[in-house]
């Protein structure tokens, strides 16, 4: 029995000193921090404060350099028109569907468009900016497919394209 009791006791004394290990351990490494916060060198910074204007874009569906027009089974190239009114460029990071595609007014017959946008891998690569104030074309290669159900009425429309645009200053 004074052997287990024993054994109980060294237990004991060894979670206690690991525990005091463990407490002494963080308190130097927090001392070093705080040390070093108000030790280390000088430096400037800004802040600023204010709201990000919001971006408009048309999108539109445009045939690759030597394709042709979007047809059943085939794909294009989306082409944005992105205007920053911000004082300040935005790098554009993601662009998602938010919606089906809509034909031009000139083509009423085409109810079932098959055009489906593939949403790019974010962030877009190359990095796209957006200058402050202005408008810039962004092409988003192949990122437009129009399936084998489309409706015939819809041959030789312009399709636009509801998107999600995400933007970082």
């Amino acid at each position: 029995m004074k052997v287990l009791q024993r054994l109980g006791a060294i237990r004991a004394g060894r979670r206690a000193t690991t525990a005091a290990a463990a407490v002494v351990l963080l308190v130097a490494s927090a001392s070093a921090g705080f040390a070093y916060w108000l030790m280390a060198g000088t430096g400037s910074g800004a802040a600023a404060a204010g709201q990000l204007q919001a971006l408009t874009a048309q999108a539109l569906v445009q045939p690759a350099p030597g394709q042709q027009l979007l047809f059943p089974g085939g794909t294009a190239d989306a082409v944005l028109s992105v205007t920053n009114p911000n004082p300040y460029d935005v790098q554009l990071y993601s662009v998602a569907a938010a919606g089906p595609a809509a034909p031009d007014a000139g083509h009423p017959q085409c109810t079932t468009t098959g055009v489906t946008f593939q949403n790019p891998a974010a962030p877009l690569t190359p990095n796209v900016t957006i200058p402050a104030n202005s408008t810039a074309t962004v092409i988003l290669p192949g990122t437009v497919t129009m399936d084998l159900g489309s409706d015939s009425g819809c041959q030789g429309a312009v399709f636009h394209l509801p998107l999600t645009l995400e933007v970082r200053k």
